[in-house]
């Protein structure tokens, strides 16, 4: 068995999007182009004969808003899938949409297929349309909610990816009420990152006297005890995770967290024209001179996934990377929670692989580490 194993293989089957969200990272949003037929066949058919993959692995499409991919990609996706996938290997099938374009067939066709369904959705309509606009500057909330009200009626529960901004952190319960009432079976959170095309943040802390700590803080307080309430409504990834996360340690000292972002082709994402890149799915599309925009390969040139660990970009940024959770591990009293995650936002906010703390660790990791732990250490026994 090999020492790199991968589990998720995530698909850009086109950067367009129907969406123009403020804090979006992914480029060329508006380049129609698709992924062909033949590169989208050597994805599955690499993928699932690679002895890099174990028991299982994750198709995830993503980047760019997947659906205007069309229903044909998604049908020959599934033929090859059956086609190639040998016996036992447990395949899942994702695709993390902003549900604007869901209509009876697309569901009919996710619950025979059975895709897992992710829609981006920043809770609110006040909240969610001050950042996820179209290209016409018209809100998508509208559009966003009745894709979702049809994944209901056909049995789909779909998870929800939320972004956090600054403006959020004042509204944690109408934001947990909405993810509640309207029945999601889970929400995770990302903040607000400085990540690839995306240059700013409401969330990078503005200074010595900044308050955006604080702001998170009471953000994370309160959502922490709305859900400890009754954690069976809807499962928070970031408190499932922690819990988890913590759990482990308690029962052995030695734990460490190793993220999927930090560990060597355990993620491999292919552009729409095969380019491929690891660690973070962010990295694909970014701009680096030093590390050839982090391109490892491209899967229809390649024989098989494996040879990309020859590539000398590859190395390069494995070796990066590994000095980069170095420095986190020497640094950070909160690095065995963490394991030195956001591998990008390190390179998109510092220039450097081998930077530290980031807007998302100090925010998403420390001070989220930090509520729960206290909370933790103070609920009744």
């Amino acid at each position: 068995m090999s020492a790199f194993h991968l589990q998720q293989v995530v698909l850009q089957p086109t950067s367009l999007c129907n969406l123009n969200c403020s804090y979006c990272y992914v480029p060329n949003r508006r380049d129609a182009a698709k992924m062909t037929p033949e590169t989208l066949e050597a994805v599955v058919s690499k993928t699932l004969r690679s002895s890099l993959v174990n028991d299982a692995v994750e198709f995830l499409w993503h980047a760019g808003e997947p659906l205007t991919a069309g229903l044909p990609h998604y049908e020959l996706a599934v033929r090859l899938i059956e086609k190639y996938a040998r016996p036992g290997l447990q395949v899942v099938k994702s695709i993390q949409t902003n549900g604007t374009l869901v209509d009876d067939a697309w569901s009919e066709f996710f619950v025979a297929n059975k895709f897992s369904i992710g829609l981006s959705v920043d809770g609110p309509a006040y909240l969610h349309d001050a950042s996820r606009v179209d290209w016409a500057e018209r809100p998508s909330h509208a559009r966003v909610m009745a894709g979702y009200r049809t994944l209901a009626r056909h049995g789909i529960r779909p998870g929800a990816i939320c972004v956090l901004r600054r403006e959020s952190l004042r509204y944690p319960d109408e934001i947990f009420d909405f993810f509640v009432q309207n029945g999601f079976r889970s929400v995770g959170f990302n903040v607000e990152e400085v990540e690839n095309r995306n240059l700013i943040s409401t969330l990078t802390l503005d200074g010595p006297g900044s308050t955006v700590r604080d702001e998170y803080r009471l953000f994370a307080e309160r959502l922490y005890e709305l859900w400890l309430q009754d954690p069976t409504r809807i499962a928070i990834r970031e408190f499932v995770d922690l819990q988890s996360v913590i759990g482990q340690k308690l029962l052995d000292r030695a734990y460490i967290r190793h993220p999927l972002e930090t560990q060597p082709l355990a993620i491999v994402t292919v552009q729409k024209n095969g380019d491929m890149s690891t660690f973070s799915p962010e990295f694909a599309g970014g701009q680096s001179a030093e590390f050839a925009n982090f391109v490892v390969g491209n899967i229809n040139q390649v024989t098989e996934i494996e040879d990309v660990l020859g590539s000398p970009i590859f190395q390069a940024v494995a070796a990066e990377v590994a000095a980069g959770i170095d420095a986190c591990s020497e640094s950070c009293m909160w690095f065995d929670l963490c394991g030195g995650a956001y591998t990008s936002n390190k390179f998109f906010e510092h220039g450097s692989l081998r930077s530290t703390e980031t807007t998302a660790c100090l925010l998403h990791r420390q001070t989220l580490a930090d509520v729960v732990l206290n909370e933790m250490a103070y609920a009744p026994a």
